[in-house]
Order: C-alpha cells, then structure tokens, then sequence
C-alpha cells in the first residue's frame, strides 16, 4: 500500500510540474499567481514523498546507522 501511496504523490508531483512548466512557456518566463500557487503544492508533494520515504527508513545491520536506502 505505501509503495502504491509513493506512486500517487510522484504521479501528482509530475503532474503539477508539467503544468507550471506548460504556463512558464505560455507566459515567456513571466512567474504568474497561478503559477506561484502551483510552486507551492509542488513543495507540499514533495514533503509528502520525502516523509513517506523516512517512515520507510531501516537502520543498517552492519554498523547500526538510519540510512534512507539501507535494507
């Protein structure tokens, strides 16, 4: 289930940042409201997926250490 979660917030995070890039292109580089607006839920989604990924967190056998990919 959480692997699944991960998928949906990257597939939303893709999904913000296509259309800010889409409006950055439209308005030549001009940063509107809209886009300000969309800036912000990007960082949310990816303070969702970094916190998923952190209860995931396993300390290493080896030498007891929390590293975000250690198995």
């Amino acid at each position: 289930m959480m692997a699944q979660d991960n998928m949906v917030l990257f597939a939303k995070k893709l999904k913000l940042e296509s259309r800010w890039n889409e409006l950055f292109l439209e308005n030549k580089g001009q940063i509107t409201p809209e886009m300000s607006v969309l800036g912000d839920e990007i960082k949310i989604v990816i303070r969702s997926i970094i916190k998923q990924q952190e209860e995931q967190v396993h300390s290493n056998p080896r030498d007891g250490e929390i590293h975000l990919y250690a198995g």
